[in-house]
């Protein structure tokens, strides 16, 4: 059976996510993830792609990207997945299959879901309780936007420019947009 063709995003940008076969880890000591990060720099810089937000969990990853060509986004996942499947194998004495499938991208068409997809993404640790709170977790992009953190991966987020008159106002604003639970939060994770 043939793939569906990827949907493409009259915006340009895209929540990309994968995950590693069977929900096995994929990353397992801070190089995995710096290897990881340093992929993304290297191929998005030369494929024009720019990341907003990101996550790297233990056995999936997020990403809030944009870019102009859907080729060039199915390029981004093609040699990231491939490079760090080698990087993998021959790191950790893997000869089996890394990534669950090919990467799964969802088109972002409302401005305003950007910040949202931004935050949810950020969340993720939360979720998995990987860390009590978004800043408490090494891997993602929410030191950039909460704390000022240097980080050449990040193409700062449209939106976050709204949310105050300086980079002070704007990190305070970000870090209660994002720390605060909300209700259905709270109840989906009562559920499980």
């Amino acid at each position: 059976m043939a793939r569906k063709p990827r949907q493409i995003s009259q915006s340009g940008f895209y929540h990309l996510m994968c995950r590693g076969v069977n929900k096995k880890k994929l990353f397992h000591r801070a190089e995995d993830y710096e290897y990881f990060k340093d992929l993304l720099l290297e191929y998005t810089r030369k494929l024009g792609i720019s990341i907003f937000h990101y996550c790297f969990m233990t056995n999936h990853i997020h990403l809030l990207l944009h870019a102009d060509e859907i080729k060039a986004l199915s390029m981004l996942g093609h040699f990231i997945q491939r490079r760090y499947a080698y990087y993998y194998c021959k790191t950790h004495a893997w000869s089996e299959q890394v990534f669950r499938g090919r990467f799964l991208s969802i088109p972002i068409e409302r401005d305003s879901y950007l910040l949202e997809c931004g935050r949810y993404i950020e969340r993720n640790p939360l979720e998995a309780a990987l860390a009590t709170e978004p800043g408490g977790y090494p891997y993602s992009s929410y030191p950039y936007y909460a704390m000022s953190q240097a980080d050449p991966l990040l193409t700062e987020n449209p939106l976050y420019v709204s949310m105050g008159n300086s980079r002070r106002e704007r990190m305070a604003a970000y870090r209660f947009y994002v720390t605060q639970p909300r209700d259905n939060e709270i109840h989906i994770n009562a559920t499980l």
